[in-house]
């Protein structure tokens, strides 16, 4: 049975409190037949914030990516990844270190990163709408309309009841949906990145996954305008 309020109400992975936000608008399925199965995982999370290794079941592919030496490709975690690495002081951060701290540290309960989504819904595109059949809502656009207002709330509660160094919202076309998770900011253009600076640093990017953040010299441009670090 889909625990749908649970889902709905599900914040991410990771470190509740953590100083570092990432947020995206919402997770990405591999396939369209891995719904159900997603959903029926998502509907047993014993809280609304879930240890990502722990969250996960407890499959032979689903362990692969915790596997430090060898973890399927996923690009949007190696961006996250290279970004910690620099914060915590990496000048250059190598391939290896990338699959070492998403293997073992991004969205971990004792790590420093809270993973998050504006949506609660998983999609392989975010083109599809996938849950007419259960009932739920018509289309995406009526989805959208209903889900995101509770959404933003209830991430700008968690987003402001700790004490936040950096978040970072990933997907250009959501730019103005992740604008509305915080108060009284001003934004200001710089490059492929949108910035503010109040009790902490927000930075909105394009998507993680996809070409802006190719090259080393694109994840170090990252870097100096997230937290201040370069080469």
């Amino acid at each position: 049975m889909i625990d749908w309020d649970r889902i709905e109400k599900f914040i991410g992975f990771g470190r509740r409190d953590a100083p570092v936000v990432f947020i995206g608008m919402e997770e990405r399925l591999t396939s369209d037949d891995a719904l159900d199965d997603d959903l029926a995982i998502r509907s047993r999370y014993e809280s609304p914030v879930m240890d990502l290794r722990e969250a996960s079941p407890g499959s032979a592919e689903a362990e692969r990516y915790f596997d430090p030496d060898r973890p399927p490709r996923q690009p949007t975690w190696r961006v996250m990844a290279d970004l910690m690495l620099r914060r915590d002081g990496a000048a250059h951060p190598t391939t290896e270190e990338r699959r070492q701290y998403r293997a073992l540290r991004l969205g971990r309960a004792d790590g420093d990163t809270l993973l998050a989504e504006l949506l609660p819904y998983p999609h392989p595109k975010s083109s599809d709408w996938l849950y007419e059949r259960f009932g739920k809502f018509h289309t995406r656009a009526e989805y959208a309309t209903k889900m995101l207002p509770e959404r933003i709330r209830m991430l700008r509660e968690v987003i402001s009841e700790s004490r936040r160094e950096l978040v970072v919202c990933y997907g250009k076309t959501n730019w103005s949906e992740y604008e509305a998770l915080f108060y009284d900011l001003s934004w200001c253009d710089d490059g492929d990145f949108r910035v503010a600076q109040g009790s902490m640093r927000v930075v909105l990017t394009p998507h993680a996954s996809g070409r802006a953040f190719n090259t080393d010299a694109q994840l170090e441009r990252l870097a100096a305008i997230a937290v201040g670090s370069g080469g």
